[in-house]
């Protein structure tokens, strides 16, 4: 195998390796869940990044800037098996992380005490809102 081979399939593969996906799913009027699978290079903590960051988006988006987390697990996933030419069969397993987030409203007893989305997302919020939840956990 060429050089260049070798070097598209690296770049191929580092490309899926750090990806998330989240879904966003209504519980109430003022609740909601964030569940995120990410890929393992991300590690538990890439995971709870993205959801994290995905929940402040998703109250910005929601008209509020203030949220508490009702409830938080996270841990790997599923295991998976594929198959890699030169290496065989390898497993590998997801992270998965699951917030059910509280909008908080100025009159609630909780607001005081609540996080502000926007100062989690930092001066950038806009445009970071404007992308929407990340689709991989290189946040930085």
């Amino acid at each position: 195998m060429t050089i260049l081979k070798k070097f598209v399939i690296s770049l191929a593969f580092l490309s899926l390796v750090a990806c998330a996906q989240t879904s966003v799913q209504p519980l109430s009027q003022n609740t909601f869940k964030v569940a995120t699978v990410a890929a393992p290079a991300c590690g538990a903590k890439g995971a709870r990044d993205v959801a994290f960051r995905t929940a402040a988006i998703e109250v910005i988006k929601k008209g509020k800037d203030k949220f508490i987390v009702l409830a938080d697990q996270g841990g790997p996933g599923q295991t998976n098996l594929t198959y890699n030419p030169y290496a065989g069969f390898q497993t590998y397993t997801d992270n998965r992380q699951d917030m059910v987030v509280k909008l908080l409203d100025p009159r609630d007893t909780e607001y005081s005490n609540g996080l502000s989305a926007r100062q989690i997302l930092g001066p950038q919020w806009q445009e970071i809102v404007a992308e929407g939840a990340p689709n991989n956990c290189n946040l930085g």
